[in-house]
């Protein structure tokens, strides 16, 4: 085998059992010393790519959690529909993109979530009663 340039036994180097019992505990020092790094998900509101951007504004105000496009969908969603995102999965007229119930919940969530300054559409009347910006002029 060495005289093709292939080694025989590669990983020897590696115990496997300090592997193991390293890999439980992400804390525990490697055998170069350096620690192991916790990764994490990033939860899809906090994405830097899912802020749209409005021109002529100063930054704070050119940033929208929901696109003026999102908002004029899920509101021709939410006018139809109400909160019965099954349904609202279901009618591919309405979901013509054919967003998943999940999805669907996601984007009214952060639909619901928008101040009066953010609200580029009408609020549907079915749910105006869970927009935030409507919940404080009704107290």
């Amino acid at each position: 085998m060495a005289s093709m340039g292939l080694q025989t036994s590669v990983n020897s180097s590696i115990d496997l059992r300090s592997t193991i019992g390293m890999a439980k505990d992400p804390n525990c020092p490697k055998p170069d010393g350096k620690k192991a790094i916790e990764l994490f998900d990033i939860p899809d509101s906090d994405k830097i790519n899912d802020i749209t951007m409005l021109p002529g504004k100063t930054f704070k105000q050119r940033k929208l959690p929901v696109s003026i496009e999102d908002q004029k969908y899920i509101q021709n969603c939410l006018a139809k529909h109400g909160d019965d995102y099954h349904s609202m999965m279901r009618d591919i007229k309405t979901n013509d993109m054919q967003h998943t119930e999940s999805k669907l919940k996601r984007m009214a969530s952060r639909f619901y979530l928008l101040t009066e300054d953010q609200v580029k559409v009408e609020i549907p009347e079915k749910v105006q009663h869970l927009m935030t910006c409507c919940r404080d002029n009704e107290e």
